[in-house]
């Protein structure tokens, strides 16, 4: 972690007015939050997939609708 943000201080350090640090700092964050973000939609749809999978299982055990113009 601590030479990723060296690495990036010293990328920026000619593009950024004053101390890199915190440039450095804020473009961790936003990696780190695109990173969970890439992994929440990978829960969702992991989620989603169980849950249509479940539902293919138990489908079996529907039975058939009665008709109406039976009765």
């Amino acid at each position: 972690m601590q030479q990723f943000l060296d690495a990036q201080a010293n990328r920026l350090d000619g593009l950024v007015p004053g101390d890199s640090s915190p440039a450095a700092f804020k473009l961790l964050a936003r990696l780190v939050q695109r990173e969970a973000l890439v992994l929440t939609y990978n829960d969702v749809l992991m989620l989603l997939g169980v849950a249509f999978a479940v539902g293919l299982l138990l489908m079996p055990l529907v039975g058939r609708p009665q008709s109406r113009m039976a009765h």
